[in-house]
């Protein structure tokens, strides 16, 4: 087939979804071997890469074919015992693996794929890899090329599928599952708009019956008062017809609705068993042995939750093994186990989903975290000592912070957990932190289970209608004024015998307050990651089911909104974000300690500090993109095309920080930053060095030489690259 052909897209689709999962089965059937061949499904393994073989050759797309063929070649030489298992020969499969990963991906992108010369001939050098006389046969006899053997069929990860199952499954597109589900949507506001006209024409009929007494006393005899009579008789029994068909139509949306709903629910082993390639890998990188235990990996969850979490669980078990796990060695001395732990565990209770991500290293050190935090100015030496531990961790999540001493594309704790937190805020979830020195640590996250209905409180401030999600509120409280009092100058609560911050809505959303009569004050207790708080507002409505609606590019990132909702009446209520509203009283002052809930985007610098940054490098796409990026965030950059420019242009003026390149001709990075650091003038200028050189050597190889940070342009992204500079700014 020719990209051309009218069908190709469509077909494509299909036959990107179906790699996926071929891609997955590979890398667990890879892992399996490598740990326990003997329990391997080879058969099924080799299969699977028999049908990538055939699925690419039917899509034209020579690359992947050319890259399958070669991997089922060396597959074959395995299970029949003509090639050993060793490290080069895994090596080469994984590496042939992510490299069909990585052409799919170029193809879906509109783009070609990179060449494979160098990956074929690493799994052609693997193949012809001389293996000792004495090597394992792992290979079976004729009659059971088409079986599966006891071990194969009982192993937790084998990837073979019963007989039987594709027959009763269906493939259905992503998109038209979205529609479907919007739709189901609609059906719900539907159905609150029907309930609630039921309700006005009850209340109508009562009104009427109130009038019909009321004229009765006047006009007993009169004829008018007989067809009044059959009148609401007949209303009466139309009520009842409505009543019984909308109860049904009600029953009906609430059974579509949670049935479409959870065709949207996948198991949290869709994004929890490829980790262990990631950590396979990256334990190969740091040279450290970790052991990855999956728990309720059964678990459903919303497929856009499900995605948006993907990234946090990397970045959390990375950081496990880069910051917590110590390396074998250590963890002798210290009378542990050579591997080190990480689990991975999930439940349900109720709406919400709880994963807990705990391994048994080094754990968080106090000492170090309030050194960082009082040199960064978060906080005073006196006050961050009163603080309890689990206000002290939550520092970690604050943008930029870090107690390591230098920074690469992995360590430096703390970069990028910020941007964990503003993500699973995002999802309307929380994460907190237990940890103990020497013992581990444990991030519990909670989670809705979907993001498309919740219950929400209504209620009215500065005249209009707004909502919260139930989980969100500890409770509604009637106040009477004097609980309300001023204490240094900021208003508090005193709620059950706690003082907490108080704060009319209004004033938070820039509402005018209007009068109100009564005699009591109608609040809100909150109960968010960052702390507790009460919210005066005008009036509570009551609770309701609502189907929550995005607001958009333009107003997606609007501070305190997190949606919108359409209610019975047709009426539209704005959904509050209660971290941000917190987050908006914390930032004023009033509540200590806090956790930074602002925007992802790193806040320029201002032009009164502006910082000085030197660019070196070569390629002139590259420095124009750092220039640009740097630019935009309110820095002074200049530019250099290689290390001798750059040292000249340090000789003419003063500079704040120092980004280069690696591979430059005259004088590469590594020469530089050597020359910047052995010079009394220039040694305490931060130097980040960003490269495509990605091997844990290059990047030894930089920090030995005095570099602050180390960056891979393979995974370069802008927000990254500008928290790591800010670190230095």
């Amino acid at each position: 087939m020719k990209s051309s052909d009218p069908e190709y897209p469509r077909l494509f689709e299909i036959f990107r979804e179906e790699c996926g999962e071929h891609i997955q089965k590979l890398n667990d059937g890879l892992l399996l071997i490598e740990r326990q061949p003997s329990e391997a499904p080879w058969n099924e393994i080799m299969r699977t890469a028999h049908s990538l073989k055939g699925a690419s050759r039917m899509m034209g797309i020579k690359t992947i074919e050319t890259l399958s063929h070669r991997l089922e070649t060396l597959l074959t030489q395995l299970n029949s015992g003509k090639q050993q298992i060793s490290s080069t020969v895994m090596d080469a499969l994984y590496r042939g693996v992510d490299s069909v990963s990585q052409s799919i991906a170029a193809l879906a992108e509109g783009g070609e794929p990179e060449s494979i010369a160098e990956v074929v001939e690493q799994i052609e050098a693997a193949a012809r890899e001389k293996s000792p006389p004495e090597a394992p046969q792992v290979s079976e006899s004729p009659d059971a090329k088409d079986k599966t053997s006891p071990a194969q069929g009982s192993s937790p990860t084998s990837i073979q599928k019963k007989h039987g199952i594709a027959l009763s499954t269906i493939r259905v597109q992503t998109n038209r599952l979205d529609t479907l589900i919007n739709q189901a949507g609609e059906l719900l506001v539907s159905k609150i708009e029907a309930l609630e006209n039921l309700r006005h024409i009850e209340k109508t009929l009562d009104l009427l019956e109130e009038w019909r007494h009321t004229f009765a006393r006047d006009n007993e005899q009169s004829p008018s008062l007989i067809r009044l009579d059959a009148l609401n008789e007949e209303l009466y029994n139309v009520l009842l017809g409505l009543s019984e068909s909308t109860h049904r139509l009600e029953r009906l949306v609430d059974d579509i609705h949670e049935g479409v709903r959870d065709l949207r629910l996948l198991p949290l082993s869709t994004i929890l068993e490829p980790l262990s390639r990631t950590v396979r890998d990256l334990c190969r990188e740091l040279g450290k042995e970790v052991e990855l235990n999956l728990q309720g990996t059964a678990t459903h969850l919303d497929k856009k939750i499900l995605e948006e979490l993907r990234d946090p669980l990397i970045h959390l078990v990375r950081n496990s093994i880069d910051h917590g796990i110590e390396p074998p060695e250590e963890r002798e001395k210290k009378g542990k186990q050579r591997q080190g732990k990480i689990l991975i565990a999930a439940r349900q209770e109720g709406g919400r989903v709880w994963i807990s991500v705990s391994d048994d290293g080094r754990g968080l050190n106090r000492q170090e975290i309030e050194r960082a935090a009082i040199q960064k100015g978060i906080a005073s030496a006196d006050e961050i000592g009163r603080w309890q531990d689990n206000k002290v961790w939550e520092l970690i999540f604050h943008p930029g912070f870090s107690t390591a001493l230098s920074v690469t594309e992995i360590s430096g704790r703390g970069v990028g957990m910020d941007l964990v937190l503003n993500r699973i805020q995002g999802l309307k979830g929380s994460l907190t932190i237990e940890s103990k020195v020497g013992e581990g640590i444990t991030l519990n996250l909670s989670l809705p289970l979907t993001l498309s209905t919740t219950h929400a409180l209504l209620f009215k401030v500065g005249g209009e209608l707004f909502c919260l999600p139930t989980d969100s509120l500890d409770k509604t409280l009637l106040l009477l004024p004097s609980q309300i009092s001023t204490v240094e100058g900021k208003e508090t609560a005193i709620i059950d015998g706690e003082l907490l911050a108080f704060a009319w809505l209004a004033d938070i959303l820039n509402l005018p307050k209007e009068k109100t009569e009564n005699v009591t004050i109608p609040a809100l207790l909150l109960e968010t990651q960052i702390g507790r708080m009460v919210l005066g507002v005008e009036a509570l409505l009551g609770e309701e089911e609502i189907v929550a609606k995005g607001l958009g590019n333009l107003l997606g990132q609007v501070q305190n909104l997190s949606g919108g909702t359409i209610l019975g009446r047709g009426q539209i209520a704005l959904i509050l974000n209660p971290n941000d509203l917190v987050g908006s009283h914390a930032n004023q002052g009033q509540i200590r300690p806090f956790v930074s809930s602002s925007p992802i985007s790193p806040a320029p610098v201002q032009p009164l500090t502006r910082k000085k940054v030197l660019i070196a490098e070569d390629s002139l796409i590259t420095r124009t993109l750092e220039k640009d990026i740097l630019e935009a965030a309110g820095f002074d950059v200049t530019t250099a095309v290689d290390g001798e420019d750059a040292l000249a242009k340090l000789n003419e003026k003063s500079f704040d920080i120092v980004i280069s390149d690696v591979q430059m001709p005259s004088l590469d990075g590594i020469g530089l930053t050597e020359r910047i650091k052995n010079s009394d003038r220039f040694k305490n200028i931060p130097v980040i060095l960003v490269t495509s050189l990605q091997t844990e050597a290059d990047k030894r190889r930089g920090i030995e030489v005095g570099a602050d940070a180390y960056l891979t342009k393979s995974t370069f992204d802008e927000k990254h690259f500008l928290g790591i500079i800010q670190q230095f700014a």
